[in-house]
């Protein structure tokens, strides 16, 4: 097995989630200090104080820049790689909701890779179009049941675009207002072509005052989350097993009227990767920034 793989496929299978999860448990964060890239200024009006933002029918067409730093030391030698991609998609939120949720649909219209991007993650994605995930979102935002159109080509590319289960940052239960604090944990297996891999993590989140996003009325989502990464299956044909841990901090902008306006997220996992063929423990650095951006 060449070295290059351990950085392009191996450490690629935590990349999937983009710091938004699951269910509710009580607390009172205090998030990390983030300055997003995006431009936004305090409202001057304060809104009533009965108001609570909620996920609702919209369709909206976003871009997602997924970027990563990977670094492994193998004896004397470390190895860096950049890895990125930009995900065109648009989702469609429709109603009325049922007992589950509201009807959803996340359509990839395409993937581009940026440039120095290896030949096999490439070609996976670049032959990604049309490719449909339907299910449905509940109140808090998880996306649930999803079923995709071509389960093959989801599967090739399931390291970089999951299943959208977490695409939509996570609310309280009763809704968001300003001010709201809570914390979410979530545990994830993703499968892969060749791998599967666990991901257990807890993510503090608070609600920042009214400010207007994209002349839109919005509401600013504070997160920071830790996790722990446990996998295994075979890359290049030889097994290995991988545990890591790490921590991530972001941002968000949920419109008034519940419609996901896009934000950032970025996050360092250390990872252990084990080749018992070659008898290697062989330590990884991933670097991952992930940006989400609402298109006309």
């Amino acid at each position: 097995m060449t070295r290059r793989p351990v950085l392009a496929t191996l450490a690629l299978a935590t990349a999937c989630a983009g710091g938004h999860s699951g269910s509710t448990v009580s607390s009172t964060p205090t998030p990390a200090p983030y300055t997003p890239s995006t431009s936004s200024t305090p409202e001057t009006v304060a809104p009533r104080p009965t108001d609570a933002v909620r996920y609702g029918p919209s369709a909206i067409r976003y871009v997602v820049h997924r970027r990563l730093h990977i670094q492994q030391a193998l004896g004397d030698q470390t190895q860096s790689q950049d890895v990125g991609t930009r995900i065109f998609l648009a989702t469609a939120i429709t109603g009325p909701a049922d007992s589950v949720g509201y009807p959803a649909t996340f359509v990839v219209d395409s993937m581009v890779p940026d440039s120095g991007t290896p030949a096999p993650i490439v070609e996976n994605v670049t032959k990604v179009r049309g490719l449909v995930f339907a299910g449905r979102v509940v109140p808090r935002g998880e996306f649930v049941n999803a079923l995709a159109s071509d389960s093959a080509t989801a599967q090739s590319v399931v390291q970089l675009i999951g299943n959208f289960r977490d695409f939509l940052p996570r609310l309280p239960a009763g809704g968001l207002t300003p001010g709201a604090a809570w914390t979410d944990t979530v545990e994830i297996t993703q499968k892969g072509t060749g791998s599967e891999v666990s991901r257990r993590a807890i993510t503090q989140a608070t609600a920042a005052a009214w400010e207007d996003h994209l002349g839109t009325r919005s509401v600013r989502l504070v997160g920071r989350q830790t996790y722990i990464v446990t996998g295994n299956g075979k890359n290049a044909g030889q097994p290995f097993d991988l545990l890591g841990t790490g921590a991530g901090s972001g941002v968000s902008f949920i419109a008034a009227d519940g419609r996901y306006l896009g934000g950032e997220w970025q996050d360092s996992t250390s990872l252990m990767v084990r080749l018992p063929v070659q008898g290697l423990a062989v330590p990884v650095v991933q670097l991952t920034r992930t940006t989400v951006a609402v298109l006309p």
